[in-house]
């Protein structure tokens, strides 16, 4: 069918448009060019149904067959004759097309004439219907294109103007998250389900938080180098060279279908007007289209593909990765979080949790208030599970303890042998009992570590100080960190001081 052809080469376009428009975007996700190929697809398959449903004229084409077939038997009344020129008529002045009325007129005035005069043309009535039905066809083939391209463009602005507004939110989370020292790759995968916009949307106002408050992004600095001691690193400066193909219109050549347009080159003409051909009755309508030259041509351009070579000096840093062990993080989204420290704690856990799967570390989450959310994200999970995971809000008490016995039983677990946590809180809950800190005691024994973020502008009593190894306390009104460490230790030594 012609509407087929034309959506597949404005499919073509929309393709070649966007690649042009967001083309380190595209060139860096395979996911995000697969998604954008699937909605191109979706799309096609969406607008043909549209189309085939919407036509305008389907009621004049309906007529068209029936008066068709009641003209292959004889003695068409002058009534019937009359009915038919009026739906034609009808058609043409849906279509805004040329209708011909002074000689239909005459036509049926004819048939109605003094008996002596209506035998004269009684040979001619077939000739009148038949007519009728080659001018009607004509006009319903010049109809269908000109409506079926006016459509096809509209919906392809309104699918644009939908995919470029999600592309352009994935390309400054791109940005950003690049400039967070994040793989954009992990956080924008989009082979492991569909992120809605605005999900995309809450995970860049995380990262623009992230991005813009230089005291978190201190934090996440921070947070990021736990156990650094145990890291060897090297740094190694090098010279990189990378090569960028650039394609550049030729106006010499006509390599690749940009659109339609309406002309007479035989050799690009598509293959709905050429199958008018095929009819004798049809072959009258490609000629006048040829004549005006009306016919649909597939409109031509090349493209020149040029290489740019290009240098440039990177940093790289060398980690053993092996002494870096999973992750364990337990966020407080009760109520007394609610508001600016819940945005920083669920900041803080997407920009470690990134960290650990750019790393390939396991990474547990916990979500807690009075009751407990847990997500394992393993070396196959998807940043749409993360986000809708890190979107849950308990808004109710606080009750750290259910978090700390699935976290240490967790830890029993071979994958998360050795494993970090951390625990993100505002920390205004009741006393822990004393079992839990024994358990946490006999953890570190066996190479686990924990560590605290305190989320507001108070210091943890002295009931915790030998909860953890490492305290960060973060004020996100005056973006200020204050870092206590080692409790257990200052303790131990001030006891044998004294």
């Amino acid at each position: 069918m012609p509407s087929l052809d034309l959506i597949d080469v404005e499919a073509k376009i929309a393709l070649t448009s966007l690649r042009q428009s967001y083309a380190t975007l595209l060139d860096s996700s395979d996911s995000v060019a697969g998604h954008v190929a699937e909605r191109i697809r979706l799309w096609q398959l969406a607008s043909a149904a549209e189309l085939k449903a919407e036509f305008p004229f389907a009621l004049y084409e309906q007529q068209l067959s029936n008066w068709k077939i009641r003209i292959q038997s004889p003695s068409v009344s002058n009534a019937e004759l009359a009915t038919a020129v009026a739906n034609y008529v009808a058609l043409c002045c849906a279509a805004k097309l040329p209708d011909n009325q002074s000689f239909w007129r005459r036509e049926l005035a004819a048939a109605t004439a003094p008996e002596t005069v209506r035998k004269r043309r009684q040979t001619d009535s077939t000739v009148s219907a038949r007519l009728l039905r080659d001018e009607w066809q004509k006009a319903l083939d010049k109809a269908r294109p000109e409506w079926e391209l006016e459509r096809i463009s509209m919906l392809r602005r309104q699918f644009m103007e939908e995919l470029e507004a999600f592309l352009k939110l994935l390309k400054q989370l791109h940005q950003q998250l690049e400039m967070l020292g994040l793989d954009p790759g992990i956080f924008l995968d989009l082979s492991k389900g569909n992120l809605s916009a605005q999900e995309i949307e809450r995970f860049k106002r995380w990262a623009t938080y992230l991005a813009n408050d230089s005291g978190v992004r201190s934090l996440c600095d921070l947070l990021g180098k736990l156990r650094q001691l145990e890291l060897s690193e090297r740094i190694e400066r090098a010279q990189v060279r990378y090569t960028q193909d650039i394609e550049l219109p030729d106006i010499n050549s006509r390599e690749e279908i940009i659109g339609i347009r309406l002309g007479r080159d035989i050799e690009h003409v598509l293959p709905s007007e050429l199958a008018l051909m095929a009819d004798p009755e049809t072959s009258i309508l490609f000629d006048l289209k040829y004549v005006e030259s009306r016919l649909m041509c597939f409109d031509m351009q090349g493209i020149q593909r040029v290489q740019q070579h290009h240098q440039k000096e990177e940093l790289r840093s060398v980690e053993e990765a092996a002494k870096q062990g999973p992750m364990v993080i337990c966020v407080d989204t009760s109520g007394s979080m609610n508001g600016m420290p819940e945005t920083v704690a669920k900041a803080v856990a997407l920009f470690i949790a990134g960290k650990a799967r750019q790393q390939k570390r396991a990474c547990y989450l916990i979500n807690f208030s009075t009751g407990i959310e847990t997500l394992d994200l393993g070396d196959d999970f998807g940043m749409e599970a993360l986000i809708k995971f890190l979107g849950m809000s308990f808004h109710g008490g606080t009750d750290a303890i259910p978090a700390l016995d699935h976290a240490l039983g967790v830890m029993q677990n071979e994958t998360y042998e050795r494993a970090d946590l951390l625990m993100i809180s505002d920390f205004i809950m009741a006393s822990l009992p004393g079992q839990l800190f024994q358990q946490i005691k006999q953890q570190r024994t066996r190479g686990n570590r924990f560590y605290s973020l305190v989320v507001g502008d108070c210091f943890m009593t002295q009931r915790l100080t030998s909860l953890f190894d490492h305290e960060w306390v973060y004020d996100p009104h005056s973006s200020k960190i204050h870092e206590l460490i080692g409790f257990e230790q200052k303790i131990s030594i001030s006891a044998k001081n004294g």
